[in-house]
């Protein structure tokens, strides 16, 4: 089944955010429906789905009994500091538990109100403001109408302080939904034997005007589906995946303090950069307006962000294709929080990946894979590398097999591990020279993937003797130079380089070190109060008056007239 987008939003001005309004048929079966959209996804980073009305039908009214019953407990207030476009989210917890009806009336307050009203409006929302209301005057409005409102968040994001009763452990459908139900998706997570809150067990989020939900890809690199229950829409951005490295290296540079404590510093969800700043800086941001009654789904590296417009109730879970497995292999959780989400792949899927394999339908291809996977570990590696082999059919760039000569027990080798070793070479796309390889050879280890395995070749800068296999450098983007090669020179047709020594990572170092000394000296502005350390104890207080970025120091003015040179590291 191929279903293809009935629009994108704003298609007008370049908008490429996929609208899909599927029939029932084409709908009802989540797991069909979403891989037959997910070329679309991955390319868009999230996708908008409006739900037929034979699924609408079949939503269950929501009853005064359970409105009563819903409880928004320990809702967050935002602090969101900065400016010119760059701003970091402080989240502040209230231990107070409110009531719906409660929480409407907080978002009712003028200080959460999304647009200014004429005295005939106020006066009308003063007389509603006891009974509660789904309907928002936010909803259904133009696009342009949108982005005026977008341009009043952006003015306004820095004052009064939105509460946004985030991450609920709960649900607002029942066992009555079994189709596109949030707790029942037909989804790899669902195999699991344990339950993990929010990733494959729905929470609920409460928002208000301005409520916010900074940068981020979801936790273990997952999909995520969203519903809005009733209330305001809520504005999505999102950096399509082509644009993921782009927009990690801008924000790395950033926030670069936060980077430098913790590389998966993006996962905290606390860094906001506004559409216009990553725009000038060559980073396309797309958007998109989600009404409530329907769905969003993000794609693994499809980083978004985004506020909510007014009071709603919406509910979020993350899910997974069977695509993402390698995906959640390789993604790195932050670990810095304690309640991080981590999931182990290969130990929880172990039983989903063989059940599968096992219970394949035999093709052609299949049948290709399936054989290729009961050969022992021994027979599925390269010879002088620790890394599996792949067939020519699937191989990467650089992993093109060749045979040993008809005189060696040895199997397939990699042609970039034959042609980086000193002591192997090629001829006629045989493989020569294996057993010429040294004892010393076959003992280093891998400065890459910490295995003593295969034969390493080893740096070429000076007498550096750090080692690591080919393969291994080249998954790591390490330095790899081809060099020319005559029969009175080694072998060896690269000259490659330890991550110490690596061209590439030392450029990015001095860049990053820039980075870091140019938002140092823009933080220490003249004028600027601060707190100083003495190394022999105590606090003084001061004021900047000359940044020396060249020296790392500030020249400080303090309370007593005198001025002091003082070490960035010692400002408080």
């Amino acid at each position: 089944m191929t279903v293809a987008p009935t629009a994108y939003y704003d298609q007008e001005n370049g908008g490429r955010i996929p609208i899909f309004t599927p029939t029932w048929d084409e709908f009802k079966d989540f797991k069909a429906f979403v891989e037959s959209i997910e070329e679309y996804g991955k390319q868009s980073g999230i996708v908008k789905i409006i739900p037929p009305k034979e699924w609408k039908n079949q939503l269950p009214k929501l009853q005064q009994h359970q409105i009563n019953n819903i409880k928004v407990t320990k809702p967050i207030t935002q602090h969101i500091i900065g400016g010119r476009g760059v701003f970091t989210q402080t989240n502040i917890e209230d231990r107070k538990e409110y009531t719906l009806q409660q929480w409407y009336e907080i978002c009712q307050k003028d200080q959460h109100r999304p647009l200014l009203r004429t005295n005939h409006q106020h006066n009308q929302h003063k007389r509603q403001l006891h009974h509660m209301s789904f309907d928002s005057e936010t909803s259904n409005l133009t696009v342009d109408q949108y982005k005026e409102i977008e341009r009043n968040y952006w003015r306004n994001i820095t004052f009064n302080q939105p509460m946004y009763g985030a991450d609920l452990l709960g649900t607002l459908f029942d066992s009555s939904m079994t189709s596109w139900n949030p707790n029942t998706l037909d989804n790899t997570l669902n195999k699991l034997s344990q339950t993990l809150p929010g990733v494959n067990s729905p929470y609920l989020y409460f928002g208000m005007w301005k409520a916010t939900f900074a940068w981020h890809v979801e936790d273990m690199d997952l999909y995520s589906i969203n519903y809005i229950h009733f209330g305001a829409p809520k504005q999505w951005y999102v950096i399509q995946p082509c644009h993921q490295k782009r927009f990690e290296t801008f924000m790395q540079t950033t926030f670069f303090s936060q980077y430098k404590s913790c590389h998966e510093f993006l996962r905290h969800k606390t860094f906001i950069v506004s559409p216009t700043v990553l725009e000038n800086n060559n980073i396309p941001v797309q958007r998109c307006v989600q009404q409530a009654g329907e769905f969003i789904i993000t794609y693994p590296f499809g980083y978004h962000s985004g506020y909510n417009l007014d009071f709603n109730c919406a509910e979020s879970v993350n899910f997974a294709m069977d695509s993402w497995l390698e995906i959640g292999r390789k993604a790195k959780p932050c670990t810095c929080i304690d309640d991080s989400v981590v999931i182990d792949v290969n130990s929880l899927f172990d039983g989903v990946l063989n059940s599968t394999i096992d219970h394949s339908t035999t093709t052609d291809t299949t049948a290709n894979k399936r054989k290729f996977s009961e050969i022992t570990q021994e027979e599925n590696a390269c010879v002088l590398c620790s890394n599996p082999l792949l067939d020519n059919h699937h191989h990467r760039h650089g992993e093109t097999l060749l045979a040993t000569n008809e005189n060696s027990h040895h199997k397939h080798i990699h042609k970039v591990c034959a042609e980086s070793v000193d002591e192997t070479y090629i001829v006629k796309n045989l493989v020569h020279g294996i057993d010429d390889i040294p004892a010393s050879r076959w003992k280093l280890v891998c400065v890459y993937c910490k295995k003593k395995e295969g034969a390493c070749m080893q740096c070429c800068y000076g007498r550096c003797w750090k080692a690591f296999h080919a393969t291994c450098a080249i998954q790591h983007d390490a330095t790899m130079k081809r060099i020319h090669s005559d029969a009175s020179t080694p072998h060896s047709l690269y000259d490659g380089y330890c991550p110490q020594h690596d061209p590439k990572r030392i450029d990015e170092k001095k860049r990053l070190k820039e980075a870091q000394i140019k938002e140092m000296a823009k933080k220490f502005q003249v004028g600027l109060e601060v707190l100083m350390k003495w190394r022999g104890g105590g606090m003084y207080a001061g004021t900047v008056s000359e940044c020396l970025p060249d020296q790392k120091m500030c020249r400080v003015l303090l309370t007593d007239g005198s001025v002091r040179k003082v070490s960035w590291r010692d400002i408080v």
